[in-house]
């Protein structure tokens, strides 16, 4: 057999009541040239012996880690093994329709410049809801605003479930830790994904996520997620700064990022933790904290501080009106075709003379009656 396409890294810990149903649907693909590597955390013993059976098939290896790695320390192990072409990130209690890793494969050889390729997600256990996260394409610059201006609605990293370029995860390195578990690190290495290349969605619902009381996402709420809000502020920081290279585009985003967050800060907070000025004091302290004031100099202070309370006001507003979200949206990328086509006139009157037809076409919709296209954050 040739050397596989696809690497599967399932890193797992206590997960020996719904690891089988996961390494048999591997088996089940449509698409066998893969390997899989069973990363068991914290010297499991009881989830090592129910992935043994397995161990037959050629294309599964299992390591057992004598230490805790925790979910993101076990991520990055596998991030950093000699992966194939594309990696497969597979959570131990969710499975795929057989034809997952082909269909996903036939869009991503079309289009090489995708760096992760992805399908929607059905819910089953508890929920029977969809999580479907739309296309990310266009500039770098185009692809991180579109990326940060989902916010509040930035809900799952549906992205990380499908196949990711290995080039585009070396571009991107690790995952970011934190005490907080690193859940919302996550979000921050998508936006170190999209420097490279553009997000792609299969508009297929191939991937099931159990839902059930045990699971990471359950756990993580119930205990650390309020408290590591600040976290996704410093994480997207970071992507954004990393991919500027302008004081104009620093700026664009250092607002755009910080508007949002203190925006839609986390759902449980009281009112009173939720002011902005607590938001930003907590932002800014979280940067001191990190050793990352770099990305945020106190000279940018007045920039970025000034009028904050007006821009989070009308974003307020926006989400609360589909008009007004499309008008907001025509501004601002007629900024964005400033910041990245700053010397060719003709290319950025394209771009946003693009942009313009498809925003007025979706306000056209809107006042006929239509539907100003949303999606769904689980």
């Amino acid at each position: 057999m040739s050397l596989p396409r696809i690497t599967v890294g399932l890193p797992v810990y206590k997960g020996a009541d719904f690891i089988a149903n996961a390494l048999e649907c591997l088996q089940h693909q449509t698409f066998s040239n893969f390997e899989a590597i069973i990363s068991i955390d914290g010297n499991d013993v009881e989830t090592a012996e129910a992935c043994r059976p397995f161990l037959s098939d050629p294309r599964f290896r299992m390591v057992v880690h004598p230490r805790r790695l925790d979910w993101v320390g076990n991520f990055n192990w596998l991030l950093q093994q000699d992966l194939a072409e594309f990696f497969c990130y597979r959570q131990h209690d969710d499975t795929t329709a057989p034809e997952f890793f082909e269909v996903l494969l036939r869009v991503a050889d079309k289009e090489t410049s995708a760096a992760a390729i992805y399908c929607d997600c059905q819910m089953r256990g508890g929920r029977s809801d969809f999580e479907i996260v739309p296309s990310i394409e266009g500039e770098p610059l185009d692809r991180l605003y579109q990326y940060v201006s989902r916010l509040p609605y930035i809900g799952a990293p549906v992205p990380i479930r499908g196949l990711m370029r290995r080039d585009a995860i070396r571009h991107a390195g690790l995952v970011r830790s934190d005490e907080f578990r690193a859940a919302f690190q996550v979000f921050g290495w998508l936006a170190n994904i999209l420097r490279w290349g553009g997000f792609r969605r299969v508009a297929q619902p191939l991937y099931y996520r159990l839902d059930h009381a045990r699971s990471y996402t359950r756990e993580y709420w119930s205990g650390p997620g309020q408290a590591a809000w600040t976290t996704l502020f410093t994480g997207l920081f970071e992507a954004a700064m990393r991919l500027c290279r302008t004081p104009e585009e620093r700026l664009f985003f250092q607002q755009t990022i910080l508007d949002r967050i203190v925006a839609f800060p986390p759902v449980g907070r009281s009112q009173e933790l939720n002011s902005t000025d607590k938001v930003v004091a907590e932002c800014l302290e979280r940067l001191r904290q990190e050793g990352n004031t770099h990305l945020l100099g106190v000279e940018e202070f007045p920039s970025i501080l000034g009028d904050l309370q007006l821009r989070v006001d009308e974003i307020k507003r926006n989400e609360r009106s589909r008009l007004g979200r499309g008008i907001s949206q025509i501004r601002i990328k007629y900024q964005l075709g400033r910041l990245i086509y700053p010397r060719s006139r003709i290319r950025r009157a394209a771009y946003q003379f693009r942009h313009l037809l498809e925003m007025l076409g979706k306000l056209g919709r809107l006042l006929l009656g239509g539907y100003w296209p949303r999606f769904s954050h689980g």
